[in-house]
Parts: structure tokens; C-alpha cells; sequence
């Protein structure tokens, strides 16, 4: 149990002062924060049932058992405080397992006591986790179907992925004895939980894509914050699981002489320290491009129109829209965009973007960069740039790519990239929240 210092209640209080500036003005974990100063000025630890009636207005006949509100608030305070003392020294404040009270600890105290055994509150429903243990299993099996290709594949004396690493694509990596990531474009979903008990939908916001961001939201929202949750999921397009079977055998390959082998991860989990060592493949929509879309429209010709379905040719005003939204009997062709890019990371690395506006694009251009012919003929477009990007018409029957056109191709301008603090443009999903968040927003990026 974490000790309460004696004689530092004006350590407390600083404290209690410095904490509470970080949570904003009003809102549920507000509440119940300054409710738990005041009992612990008062030497008094509250129970769950009190806490509910004194800050939730839960009435006399609450039951522990059917809410678990208190539960959900009090895991998530101390998240908070974890968060707001970690990497810190010094006495912190801090809610120990299992109880309901704020405390003031020693180094040794909260190192024995911040770690968060118990079970997450706000966890969805047991049937939820057994959804994602079965889609766990399915990516798993992709896996490992993956790797027996990859070794099958490098057993050939014939290997084709070899015959494309001389190309103006691939060449940097393998010139280079880094590790290389490939990183998925995923997408960040939250829950819709009315009734506080069971998560009704999920909803996809284009301003919220973290859990940080949510808890921004609720706090200025404090009438959603019983309506939204956090479930700790993200979702993958579809076109994007599908184009990593064309690529990951490509990237093994070219990082054949580094000291290991390609590891795959999202969007959501690619650092800065990450992006400033490693080789960075990035595959996805342009519009889960994550911390690589600032650097990359910094240096490209292009910019985002009014949605990531639409590209903009600074130099011209020439707009490329994916007409993805009309409504389709699936006999007639549609339009999307494919991007390739290729350019410097911040420290010697090397960053590849294959891209596109919707799953059919992405799916397509992950095909041309497997192609050598048309590899080939992206290099006549460049001659011999070592940082290009280059822009496909992919023809798309439903979510089938029927083949891709080089519309354009030209060298990026470096200048300033990984130096500005600012982007060049304000971006579709940079406008604050809705304040009717979900009120008819569907799952989809």
C-alpha cells in the first residue's frame, strides 16, 4: 500500500494544484478528482457506492454489480495521473489498487503501486475480446501463410522478387544495413455506450484517431463523456491487408543484408523514434498516413483537396477525385488514385510510400511496385532522382482493380523537409469534433 507522506500537506496540495491544471475546466474525471482531494483532506476514504451518489447522481438503490461507472472513472484517473507522472521523480500522486482514495507517495511507493493490475474497467463485454481473439487467430494464420511463401519464394532459383531490386523503388533500402518497417495505415474506433453498460456501435471520427484525442473531446463535452468509450481498437482496410502480401516478400528482400528482418506495424504505433532510425514502407490510404502525411506533403507537388479522395497538383490546380461514391451496379468502372513515393528519412533512413484513395487503388499500386516493367518505366519518367512521387489512375469494378495508368511522375523538392514545424496546409481531418459525435457517422476512414 502507498504511503501518505506525513507532514507534506502542502505537498499534496501543490500537487492536487499541478494535476487538476491538466485535466481542463469541467467533466466527469474532473468531478470526481476534486471530489477525492476533498475526502482525502477530510483523512476520509470513500466507498464505491458514496462516490457514485456524490458525483455521478447515482440514486440511493445503486448497484456495483450493474454499473460499473465508478469502476470505468476511477482506471481511467489513474491512467491519467500514470501518464502526467511518467518519466518524473519526486513524490506523485497516486490511487492504489484496489481502493478509492488519492494519496501522496515517495518514489519507492508509486513504484510499487502505479502499475495498474487490475482488470481494465472500461473494457467491452467478454464476447468482444472473443471477437478479437478469432480475427488475432485469422492475422496470425495470414502470417504464417506469409512466411511459408516467403520461404518458398526464397528457395527459387527464379525468385522474382530479386529481379525488382535494382529499381529506382527498391534500391535505396537495399543499400542500406537498417531495419526496415513496414507500417500499415489502421484506423482508431471508439464505442457508442448509451446506457453505460454494453457498446451499442462503433464510431470512426475523422478529428479523434487516439484515445488521447477522445479524452479531449469528452472534456470539453462532458454530456458525452457516459456516451463514448474508449475499446481499444483500430481496423485495418481491407485493400491494405491484401497489398502486404505483394509487399512484405519485396521488403525481405531487399533488406536481405540487414542484420534483420522486416517487422510490420500500424500507423497508431509508429514513433518518432522509430521514423528517425528505421526504414519506414509505409502501405495504406493517403488517408491513414499518421505522422508520415506532414513530411510527405511538405516535399510533394500535391496537396489534399477537400477530402483524402482528392488530390491537387499545386502547379497546375489539376484535381485527381476518386469518384469511389457513386453508386455502382458493379458492371461499370470507376476511378481511383495510386501513390508511389520514394524520399530521405530524417537521419540517412529511407522512407516508401505506397498509397492509394481507396482499396482498390491501394491494392493496385502495390502491384506496380512489384512489376519491373513498370518500375522500368517509372524510371524514364525520373532518369536517375533519388526522391520522386509518381500518381496512377486505377480503373476499380467494386473493389477489383482492373489496372493502373502513370499519369505523372516528377522529382520531390527536399528543401526543408523534417525541419518545418509546420505543415503547408490544413488537412480534411484537422476540423474539431462534431458536436453531435455520432449521431450518424459510419465506421469508415
Amino acid at each position: 500500500m502507498a504511503t501518505i507522506i506525513e507532514g507534506a500537506e502542502t505537498e499534496f496540495t501543490r500537487e492536487a494544484t499541478r494535476f487538476r491544471e491538466s485535466l481542463g475546466r469541467t467533466g466527469p474525471l474532473v468531478s470526481l478528482f476534486d471530489f477525492l482531494v476533498e475526502r482525502a483532506a477530510d483523512d476520509h476514504i470513500p466507498k464505491e457506492i458514496e462516490i457514485a451518489h456524490e458525483v455521478f447522481g447515482r440514486s440511493t438503490d445503486f448497484e456495483t454489480a450493474q454499473d460499473a461507472s465508478v469502476r470505468v472513472y476511477i482506471h481511467r484517473l489513474r491512467r491519467k495521473l500514470d501518464e502526467f507522472y511518467a518519466g518524473s521523480t519526486g513524490p506523485r500522486l497516486l490511487i492504489p489498487r484496489g481502493e478509492y482514495r488519492l494519496s501522496l507517495a515517495t518514489d519507492e511507493d508509486a513504484g510499487s503501486t502505479a502499475i495498474d493490475e487490475e482488470p481494465a474497467e472500461d473494457a467491452p463485454p467478454r464476447r468482444f475480446y472473443q471477437k478479437r481473439l478469432f480475427w488475432l487467430g485469422i492475422v496470425l494464420l495470414i502470417a504464417l501463410i506469409v512466411a511459408a511463401v516467403l520461404a518458398f519464394a526464397k528457395s527459387r532459383p527464379d525468385n522474382p522478387n530479386r529481379a525488382v531490386m535494382d529499381t529506382v523503388l527498391w534500391k535505396p533500402l537495399t543499400q542500406t544495413n537498417r531495419l526496415t518497417f513496414v507500417v500499415l495505415g489502421d484506423y482508431y474506433i471508439f464505442g457508442e455506450a448509451p446506457d453505460e453498460m454494453a457498446v451499442k456501435r462503433l464510431v470512426r471520427e475523422f478529428s479523434i484517431n487516439s484515445r488521447e484525442d477522445l479524452d479531449q473531446y469528452l472534456m470539453t463535452h462532458p454530456e458525452d463523456a457516459s456516451r463514448f468509450v474508449d475499446v481499444g481498437l483500430h481496423y485495418l482496410p481491407t485493400g491494405t491487408a491484401k497489398a502486404l502480401s505483394d509487399i512484405l516478400p519485396l521488403v525481405n528482400e531487399a533488406s536481405s543484408g540487414s542484420t534483420a528482418r522486416a517487422r510490420v506495424l500500424t500507423t497508431s504505433e509508429l514513433t518518432p523514434y522509430i521514423l528517425k532510425g528505421a526504414n519506414i514502407v509505409y502501405v495504406g490510404f493517403l488517408s491513414g498516413l499518421g505522422m508520415l502525411r506532414d513530411p510527405l506533403f511538405e516535399v510533394s507537388g500535391f496537396s489534399v483537396g477537400d477530402s483524402y479522395d482528392e488530390l491537387v497538383d499545386r502547379a497546375t490546380g489539376k484535381k485527381y477525385t476518386s469518384d469511389w461514391v457513386a453508386v455502382t451496379d458493379n458492371r461499370t468502372p470507376h476511378r481511383d488514385y495510386g501513390y508511389l513515393a520514394s524520399f530521405p528519412g530524417p537521419s540517412g533512413n529511407r522512407v516508401l510510400i505506397i498509397a492509394g484513395t481507396r482499396d482498390a487503388a491501394v491494392m493496385q499500386v502495390a502491384e506496380v511496385a512489384s512489376d519491373k516493367a513498370q518500375l522500368k518505366q517509372l524510371a524514364g519518367k525520373i532518369g536517375a532522382q533519388g526522391a520522386f512521387e509518381a500518381l496512377y489512375e486505377v480503373r476499380t469494378l467494386g473493389n477489383l482493380n482492373l489496372g493502373a495508368r502513370l499519369l505523372l511522375a516528377r522529382a520531390l523538392k527536399l528543401n526543408g523537409v523534417w525541419r518545418s514545424n509546420q505543415p503547408r496546409q490544413a488537412f480534411p481531418d484537422q476540423t474539431p469534433a462534431s458536436d453531435q459525435l455520432g449521431s450518424d457517422r459510419a465506421v469508415k476512414p
